[in-house]
């Protein structure tokens, strides 16, 4: 059985390489370009794994987050950034440096962007190992 993978970015080129890449690699890849759908996919469908961006159209990152572990607390969820962390927040963000470094404690990795597609598919699969463990 394939391991099911939720990919929620707003960035539809990136997106499209990294299904291309997930797929080859053996994974099943449903990607969503909106925060809320993202929610939406969840509460239909059933995954392994999350990759989460924080800067969403409809709810951000930090939301979808929220709202996952409200709901499904071992789901494993990758985030992508493209803020280092530890960089000020801006307003449009939309969270405090304290929030943001509470919610982003409840992901399992976090991958700052750009990033070698090589170590992404790395943190996957490590990713992907903890939940074969948890089975």
């Amino acid at each position: 059985m394939k391991m099911k993978l939720l990919l929620i970015d707003d960035d539809e080129e990136l997106c499209a390489e990294l299904t291309q890449v997930l797929s080859a690699e053996g994974f099943e890849v449903d990607v969503t370009f909106d925060g809320l759908q993202g929610l939406r996919y969840l509460q239909e469908r059933q995954y392994q794994i999350i990759i989460l961006d924080l800067k969403l159209p409809g709810l951000n990152g930090y939301g979808v987050l929220k709202g996952i572990r409200k709901t499904v607390k071992s789901l494993k969820v990758l985030v992508l950034s493209g803020r280092p962390l530890g960089e000020p927040l801006l307003k449009e963000d939309g969270v405090s440096q304290d929030e943001e470094e509470k919610v982003l404690s409840m992901a399992d990795l976090v991958v700052n962007k750009p990033f070698m597609v090589e170590n992404f598919i790395q943190k996957v699969k490590e990713l992907a190992s903890l939940v074969e463990e948890s089975q």
